[in-house]
């Protein structure tokens, strides 16, 4: 691999694996399937939880999950939109289209990570439309205003097959300017080592569309297509022989068969949202939640602070007696309608040990099947124990499964024991990755899933659409995603049966022979 010195991680929102191999067999992805024939690829590349863009793309440029991101090693992302209670008063985040709030995500991600960009060593790095960057050269677009522009270009112009075309092209023929020209974007005359890329039009159009719409196949036909582009204009450059380009996606994607309302639930329990605006009143936050949502409740300290400003975490006792109505939230959140699963933490843990509480609701009979897993250890000697209270009604259905069910064995295992064990199964490498989530000061309370049948597209308490299509499960359909790594020669032609969205960084590493930062969770795939 010694020829490989440049590098080129590509990132599709929103793209099932199983649509990707499936367009690929039908003849419509030419250049997909050059790079599957010739390089190395993966029909089961599991991603982060929950699977929104954000925390995952962060994982994937990172290499690592988060955590307790100010005592061990990983990112500090929990989700697309969160609350930060360690500051008075409280931080709410929204990385969404409309909010410049984008641009915090280099500094979100803390100081004990590194991203691709800040590992592949001395040289220019790009970044084109992707905002988790760290350690890059030239990042386009740099203008709050010009994303703004682009997005509404994909979302409301005239003509969207040609916005769309548009934008795509707009990717990569910057991205090749930058090796034909690179002394209009550097210093030098040396063009990236390193780049980023994100094509995120096929997700804004399967959430306004669908993935099952003939636009959502038609843009990823374009994409494609412009992937070809790249592969020709870096062989007529000199350069294609020496890079490496890997391709994965964020996340997959499913479809509700309605949008849910959640007001009549609130004002039932009590339940008011908090309102920065409105005099910081509120007694929770519902950070988003579209078929999994994350919520925040305020602690009764505050009431004898007499604080309106600070949040504390609530107890457990706390939550089994909340608020005006002193409802049981363990319990009353289940009558959110398609509720199934629920997860929350126990009051001491620590970024070391720890305990999640999970509960199962059976659809037909409505019996809450419980379950914990326990974890030890930080990001790097990482293990978690996973046990049931319901013998054979496990919550993620791993006992069913033969291979799974060796690990319900009352033993800790590692990341690459759940990944080998559940990668086949709804809820993969959940009992690994659910823990990471919740060490994260900056996650919610409890977490509630729903079936998928209903959606609720909530956002810091505020309905934001109308649209059935979105990706937060934790089923296949949204979990796993597509991998392919190809351009030079020099990557041998391997199927890869399983592996994670954070093995795709040190393999890209290991062909640059670059050391990896002691983050790194994944494992080369060479």
């Amino acid at each position: 691999m010694n020829k490989i010195n440049r590098v080129i991680l590509c990132i599709i929102d929103c793209l099932r694996a199983e649509h990707l191999f499936k367009f690929i067999n039908s003849g419509l992805l030419p250049n997909f399937k050059r790079l599957k024939d010739e390089g190395i690829f993966s029909k089961n590349c599991i991603t982060d939880f929950p699977s929104v863009t954000l925390p995952t793309q962060p994982t994937i440029i990172t290499g690592t999950y988060t955590g307790d991101y100010r005592k061990e090693y990983c990112h500090g992302i929990p989700c697309f939109k969160w609350m930060d209670r360690d500051f008075s008063p409280p931080i709410l985040r929204d990385y969404g289209s409309k909010s410049i709030q984008i641009f915090k995500m280099n500094e979100d991600l803390g100081k004990n990570c590194k991203t691709l960009l800040e590992m592949v060593g001395d040289g220019n790095k790009t970044s084109i439309t992707q905002f988790c960057n760290r350690g890059t050269s030239y990042f386009f677009p740099k203008s709050k205003i010009r994303i703004g522009f682009y997005y509404l270009l994909l979302k409301y112009y005239p003509n969207l097959k040609k916005a769309i075309a548009r934008f795509n092209s707009k990717v990569i023929h910057l991205l090749l300017d930058n090796f034909k020209n690179p002394k209009n974007y550097f210093r030098n005359k040396e063009p990236p080592i390193g780049s980023l890329i994100y094509f995120l039009s096929s997700d804004l159009l399967m959430h306004v569309f669908g993935y099952d719409s003939q636009l959502y196949k038609l843009n990823l036909m374009h994409i494609d297509k412009v992937v070809g582009v790249l592969l020709d204009g870096l062989e007529e450059l000199g350069y294609l022989e020496e890079t490496a380009i890997a391709i994965t996606s964020d996340h997959g994607n499913y479809r509700a068969s309605k949008v849910g309302d959640l007001n009549s639930f609130y004002l039932k329990n009590g339940l008011k949202q908090y309102e920065p605006r409105a005099s910081y009143k509120g007694n929770f936050n519902l950070a988003e939640f579209g078929g999994v949502g994350f919520f925040y409740f305020r602690g009764r300290n505050n009431l004898l602070q007499e604080n309106k400003y600070q949040w504390t975490l609530p107890i457990l006792k706390e939550l089994e007696n909340f608020g005006p109505k002193r409802v049981n939230l363990l319990d009353k959140l289940f009558n959110i309608e398609h509720s199934q699963l629920m997860y929350y933490k126990d009051d001491n843990n620590t970024h070391r040990k720890g305990i999640v509480y999970l509960k199962r609701k059976d659809k037909k009979t409505g019996k809450i099947y419980i379950g914990k897993i326990e974890y030890k250890g930080t990001n790097i000697d990482y293990k978690t124990k996973y046990t049931s209270e319901d013998g054979d009604n496990d919550i993620f259905g791993y006992l069913k499964d033969k291979t799974a069910s060796k690990l319900l064995d009352g033993k800790f295992h590692s990341n690459s024991e759940w990944m080998d064990g559940t990668y086949h199964l709804d809820f993969p490498m959940y009992p690994d990755l659910i823990p990471r989530h919740f060490k994260n000061p900056r996650s919610g309370d409890i977490i509630l899933s729903t079936d998928g049948s209903v959606i609720f597209n909530i956002t810091h308490g505020k309905r934001k659409s109308e649209n059935i299509y979105f990706h937060d499960l934790g089923l296949r359909d949204c979990a796993i995603v597509p991998l392919l790594i190809g351009g030079s020669s020099e990557i041998s032609h391997k199927e890869i049966p399983y592996c994670a969205t954070t093995d795709i960084v040190p393999t890209l590493l290991q062909m640059l022979g670059r050391k990896a930062h002691p983050s790194m969770v994944g494992s080369s795939l060479i």
